[in-house]
């Protein structure tokens, strides 16, 4: 499972991704029930070569579409402090690119964006709705090769890693449009509300990370209904139904 940083932790602030991502890790370490995609490496390599392509494509677009779409409604935080980039180096986090290899689940740098310099009255949304929106494009445009051939270069090697991307950035896609903070989805509904009900919704976004991990220890079957299951049909309308 890929996920993102925490949009204004604050420096110094600990990531709650980054204590979830351990206690899963620990987790499946003590019983044995991880497998992790480096564990897989040996089984397919070419298949963790893809899984790895597909991360840092992955990450590196959502990161920057974040910071290009707050940068055109008015807020030029992200680009100067050099997020405005489409280099991976800038976006991607030493211990959550880690937290990815070894449990599976993991997250970029935030992007910051100060809100009240956003020009339209649904900026946050439409910043949110970009990272998402950036995987899904990613996705469809790797699928091409997969649709319509052309994908059978180095004995099918190039097409493993083509569906690697697309299977992982519809997954990232759609786990981050879930409206749990500090998902992108909750910052989708945020950027909708009322301002009376903004600050009940920022009430809420304290107990986002406990939610979280209570639905990767306690809800695989919630995980794979709506999030597994979603991103497959995204992949196979993307690929074809042979996906």
């Amino acid at each position: 499972m890929i996920a993102r940083g925490v949009r204004g932790s604050g420096p110094g602030g600990i990531n709650p991704l980054l204590l979830i991502g351990l206690l899963l890790l620990l987790y499946g370490w003590f019983t044995g029930g991880l497998v992790a995609p480096i564990q897989r490496a040996a089984q397919d390599p070419i298949a963790f070569v893809g899984f790895v392509v597909a991360i840092l494509l992955g990450i590196t677009v959502h990161e920057f579409m974040h910071a290009y779409a707050a940068t055109r409604l008015g807020d030029d935080t992200a680009r100067l402090m050099g997020r405005l980039s489409l280099n991976p180096m800038a976006h991607l986090d030493p211990f959550g690119t880690l937290l990815i290899v070894l449990a599976g689940f993991g997250y970029g740098k935030p992007v910051p964006f100060n809100e009240s310099r956003l020009r339209s009255a649904l900026g946050v949304s439409a910043v949110a709705l970009a990272g998402p929106f950036a995987n899904l494009v990613l996705a469809a445009v790797c699928a091409i090769p997969l649709r319509f051939g052309g994908a059978d270069l180095l004995d099918g090697a190039y097409g493993t890693v083509l569906q690697e991307i697309v299977f992982y950035n519809c997954i990232l896609a759609v786990f981050n449009l879930i409206p749990i903070p500090p998902l992108d989805g909750s910052n989708v509904v945020y950027g909708l509300l009322p301002p009376q009900q903004k600050y009940t919704w920022r009430t809420f976004q304290q107990y986002g990370p406990m939610l979280l991990l209570l639905l990767f220890f306690f809800g695989s079957r919630i995980l794979t209904t709506i999030v597994f299951q979603p991103a497959l049909f995204l992949a196979r309308l993307f690929v074809g139904p042979n996906f």
